[in-house]
């Protein structure tokens, strides 16, 4: 709980310094078609039905709310947000910038090891190594997204889908 509400300061922190610094993130994407209303309502259906809200208690959807909402909207403010606006303006090829994000995002997952080392009692080498090797799928499959769409919401709700799935 106390990671979610660090995740959920940090990004209003984020926001609040990108709209001060007039920080282009490439957020929403420049015509919301009925494909973006249909994947949102989708989206929010997959949420809402999600069995562990009717079995889990408040505690399965506090982490569903932290895993699919919070989570996504952070790491991808970040990555396919910031990092890659940025890196694109530099490095100038969009392959690059997919393959250097893709990189990053699943070496970011290491840093979850504070909360997966509480739950794992032996091979948190392991765990931690496929926490890599899922970020860096996840990261080729949302990286191309970004490519394709141009845009964060698509990368937001997509990520957020899987995780759905795959938490």
């Amino acid at each position: 709980m106390v990671t979610m509400l660090s995740m959920v300061i940090l990004t209003i922190c984020m926001l609040i310094i990108i709209r001060k610094f007039n920080i282009n993130l490439s957020l929403f994407p420049a015509k919301f078609t009925t494909v973006y209303v249909c994947a949102s309502i989708i989206a929010a259906i997959l949420l809402i039905v999600t069995p562990s809200n009717f079995t889990g208690g408040i505690k399965a959807i506090s982490l569903l709310i932290y895993g699919s909402i919070v989570t996504p909207i952070f790491e991808e403010l970040i990555f396919r947000g910031f990092i890659w606006n940025k890196l694109n303006a530099v490095i100038l090829k969009e392959w690059k910038t997919y393959i250097v994000t893709t990189i990053l995002f699943a070496l970011w997952h290491l840093g979850y090891i504070g909360s997966i080392a509480f739950r794992v009692n032996e091979g948190l080498f392991h765990v931690m190594m496929w926490k890599v090797i899922i970020g860096l799928c996840y990261g080729m499959v949302l990286g191309m997204v970004r490519i394709k769409t141009k845009n964060c919401y698509s990368t937001i709700l997509l990520h957020g889908v899987m995780n759905i799935f795959g938490r």
